[in-house]
């Protein structure tokens, strides 16, 4: 009886997660060349988090703007979206615009937990958030 009552309370989150999974997987059927992506700017330090059905017309647009793409995977707008909420209630700060960031480490970080592509970017995270070590000697 236990049993039955665990089944019928999991029922509707795996039901959720299955109609998230097949809307992510009809939309990258539909749209092949769309990309999820960040871009750096050296001058200020800023981190662009976008999302583009065709990442070569969008790279003059941000070299005009002095970024450089670090880096880009296949991807939806939704995931896009869900990433730039997430970031909203982590407490992030935007500059510029909704999707400019900081590219603090702890921006860098909640990133990179968050599986967006970095590129050379994500190896400022793992020597960000390396500890030192106590030594009680000195």
């Amino acid at each position: 009886m236990q049993i039955d009552r665990m089944e019928q309370a999991l029922q509707a989150p795996v039901m959720e997660a299955v109609i998230a999974l097949t809307e992510r997987v009809e939309t990258l059927q539909n749209n092949p060349e769309g990309r999820i992506y960040t871009a750096y700017r050296a001058i200020d330090q800023t981190l662009t988090i976008g999302y583009c059905d065709n990442l070569d017309a969008i790279t003059q647009q941000l070299l005009d703007r002095d970024f450089v793409i670090q880096a880009s995977r296949r991807g939806t707008r939704r995931e896009q979206r869900l990433l730039l909420l997430t970031l909203k209630e982590i407490g992030l700060e935007t500059r510029y615009s909704e999707n400019c960031f900081s590219a603090s480490a702890d921006t860098l970080a909640h990133l990179n937990h968050l599986g967006w592509p970095l590129g050379s970017l994500r190896r400022s995270t793992s020597s960000a958030n390396t500890r030192k070590r106590f030594n009680p000697g000195f």
